[in-house]
């Protein structure tokens, strides 16, 4: 990497690429993810795709992901600056190897919550089952340790996760737990992990490094200003949930 170039510390699910659900029937598409099968389910538009071309020549690309180190290694555009995956539970490095100095600090961070997490994650599908809604779900582990609760639904409307927290919340069980919710997605994470915890490590090492660079931020999602705000300049995609919050605290 050069202090001569930007850094960008960027999202990837619906911000570079989204589902094809989420694309206007005709669009053109490229592949941009590939499932556990090897087959596409994520995409970029024409306008997507530009964009990438145009950040991985001009700066120096970090994704900051909600997905696994699994999951990152199935998308496949040509990151060579390391990632931050799990919201921000593990960093990779250039090489794609795991920093095993920010694993030990996630391990210390995340001892109190290993056998919560999945009780957790069990309750909430059952309290998703006496409410009637279909929903799936799983705890994210890297490396033998457990980061953060997924749940997902199987209905046909994002609402019923906002039903499904409601419950969760009144009953008590996210006590020093943080909330990230966006489309299809309900996430609970220990509050000692974080996209922003991640990048202020990141920022700090790349200071050392390469001295003051322009540092921008992209994110989608509302949680995703946590590592944002780290950054000299942010921006967000257009229609994107971050995007309708501020729209709607414009125009009241």
């Amino acid at each position: 990497m050069s202090n001569k170039r930007p850094l960008i510390l960027i999202d990837l699910d619906d911000t570079l690429f989204q589902t094809a659900r989420k694309m206007p029937q005709g669009a053109e598409r490229h592949t941009a993810t590939l499932d556990v099968d090897g087959q596409p389910n994520g995409y970029m538009s024409a306008v997507q795709k530009s964009f990438v071309e145009w950040l991985l020549v001009s700066a120096d690309v970090v994704p900051v992901t909600a997905r696994s180190v699994e999951a990152y290694s199935r998308v496949q555009l040509p990151f060579t600056a390391g990632a931050v995956c799990s919201h921000g539970g593990v960093i990779l490095q250039a090489d794609g190897s795991l920093d095993r100095d920010w694993h030990g600090q996630m391990n210390e961070a995340l001892a109190a919550y290993q056998t919560r997490l999945p009780a957790l994650s069990a309750a909430t599908l059952a309290i998703g089952e006496e409410m009637g809604f279909s929903l799936r779900g799983w705890v994210v582990e890297e490396q033998g340790l457990l980061n953060y609760v997924v749940t997902k639904h199987n209905e046909s409307d994002d609402s019923v996760l906002h039903k499904v927290l409601a419950e969760v919340q009144s009953r008590g069980l996210l006590d020093d737990m943080h909330i990230h919710g966006n489309g299809n997605n309900l996430a609970f994470l220990p509050n000692g992990l974080s996209k922003r915890l991640a990048v202020q490590e990141l920022l700090r090492r790349d200071r050392i490094s390469h001295g003051e660079r322009p540092v921008l931020g992209f994110g989608d999602s509302v949680t995703d200003l946590g590592f944002m705000s780290e950054c000299n300049f942010w921006a967000t995609p257009a229609n994107s949930q971050l995007a309708k919050v501020v729209e709607t605290m414009i125009n009241g």
